[in-house]
């Protein structure tokens, strides 16, 4: 079972930074094909650069749509298995947690009614919720990672809005970072709000 979590875990946390790298390929296609297609969509057949009828004009798009499906074929083979493996990850985990509730089970207390459903449902919300902020930090720590040195280099070449100081070669990257921060502190402090409506409903 150790085995197993430690397993799931490197799977979750690779597949995040594998769809991080993913997205970094996929915005740099299309830059790439939209160019492409902005260049050739003024030309007349026979005059400007594609003059030979849009022969190499054709042959250049077959090879960027070649491309797109080198890069979005592995994603739609590690996608359907890495998402098993996280669901059974997560069932296993969330046993793990039922046999640990039992385990306190106080058989002297007065019984409460649907306890065992309480049980069951209380588990699988928490692992479903717990699982699914994992999934959303992991993601948004890798996408600004990768996308580091592309907003890094789009710092230099675009000018700031208002004067970052020592901060204005990488201004991008800045505002981006603070927004992340921004969004993850206020769904923490608005979230845990939500945590107690659940229980108070449960309790109702």
């Amino acid at each position: 079972m150790t085995a197993f979590a430690w397993c799931g875990t490197v799977v979750v946390v690779g597949y995040a930074f594998f769809l991080a790298h993913v997205k970094a390929q996929l915005n740099e296609f299309y830059s790439r094909f939209y160019d492409l297609l902005q260049k050739g969509g003024g030309e007349e057949p026979g005059s400007g650069e594609f003059g030979s009828g849009y022969a190499d004009y054709r042959s250049q798009v077959r090879a960027e749509l070649w491309s797109f499906a080198l890069i979005v074929a592995p994603l739609v083979s590690a996608s359907p298995a890495a998402k098993y493996v996280r669901s059974a990850w997560a069932f296993s985990w969330r046993v793990a947690l039922m046999k640990a509730y039992l385990v306190a089970w106080d058989t002297k207390q007065e019984p409460i009614e649907g306890a065992s459903q309480r049980l069951h449902e209380d588990s699988q919300r928490f692992a479903d919720g717990l699982e699914g902020c994992l999934v959303t930090v992991l993601d948004a720590i890798f996408t600004l990672i990768v996308f580091s040195p592309i907003l890094v280099k789009l710092s230099e070449e675009i000018a700031p809005p208002s004067d970052f100081g020592a901060l204005r070669g990488s201004w991008l990257w800045v505002v981006a970072f603070a927004s992340s921060l921004v969004g993850l502190m206020g769904a923490a402090f608005f979230g845990q709000k939500l945590v107690g409506l659940e229980v108070a409903n449960q309790r109702v």
